[in-house]
């Protein structure tokens, strides 16, 4: 997964493209069974979140911290997301990254992994 800090005035076809490319990853990347770009959901602070969290002015969406779009990926396996980050396919989102980030890769995307638990 990918947190990603996309400008408010991002141009919306360069975002389309982005996500156009992800959705095709389950067709170009072996292994990969789910992939979208979308924007970040931020719900509105229920009372018992407000008591949990603080009364934050921003909300969830301070607690955000800027990141407003989300990358998501599924692999079938560790093989199938490793061979994922040197494939062309994700080598091939780099313009419209750049051109919608609000600055380079350290400052603009925040990414980790989830493994989930053998489920026995």
């Amino acid at each position: 997964m990918g947190l990603w800090k996309v400008k408010k005035d991002a141009d919306p076809a360069v975002i389309r493209r982005a996500q156009d490319k992800v959705a095709r990853f389950t067709e170009v990347l072996s292994g990969c069974i789910e992939a979208a770009v979308a924007q970040l959901y931020v719900p509105a602070m229920s009372k018992a979140d407000q008591e949990t969290f603080g009364n934050l002015a921003g909300g969830f969406e301070e607690m955000a911290r800027g990141y407003n779009y989300i990358l998501y990926t599924v692999f079938e396996s560790e093989a199938a997301r490793q061979a994922y980050e040197e494939h062309p396919a994700h080598m091939d989102l780099r313009d419209e990254c750049l051109a919608i980030w609000i600055g380079d890769a350290s400052e603009s995307a925040l990414v980790f992994d989830l493994r989930l638990p053998d489920k026995a």
